[in-house]
């Protein structure tokens, strides 16, 4: 029985419902490439347990679009193959898409737009 207190006999119930409860709340909202709710929550659906990843995927971005001669001209693959050094399971054009427009409308704004271009 829960009440209130995460224990190590319910720890694992516990956990389950609470990502059960974000997969829900991300259901309501739409989920989706153009319109990504939680990068964390879709990094685990992938299998992505490591905390440091997200922070990482942020910061290659970032160094991406502000590093690029003219950022407007990155392609889906340049993501894919930088991400895929943060991860293997990052593989897929719709992961990139995904992870690429959630940074951009949720931690840095410049990269919103070319968030775009690999739609």
């Amino acid at each position: 029985m829960y009440n209130g207190l995460i224990t190590e006999e319910n720890h694992a119930a516990i956990t389950k419902m609470l990502v059960e409860a974000m997969q829900e709340m991300a259901l309501s909202r739409n989920d989706s490439i153009e319109s990504p709710v939680s990068l964390s929550l879709f990094l685990l659906e992938m299998g992505v347990d490591d905390p440091t990843v997200e922070d990482k995927l942020v910061k290659k971005t970032v160094d991406m679009v502000f590093s690029a001669e003219d950022a407007m001209k990155l392609k889906t693959q340049d993501f894919q193959r930088e991400f895929a050094r943060i991860s293997p399971l990052i593989a897929d054009e719709g992961s990139v898409k995904y992870i690429v427009r959630w940074i951009g409308m949720y931690f840095v704004p410049k990269v919103y737009p070319v968030s775009f271009n690999l739609l």
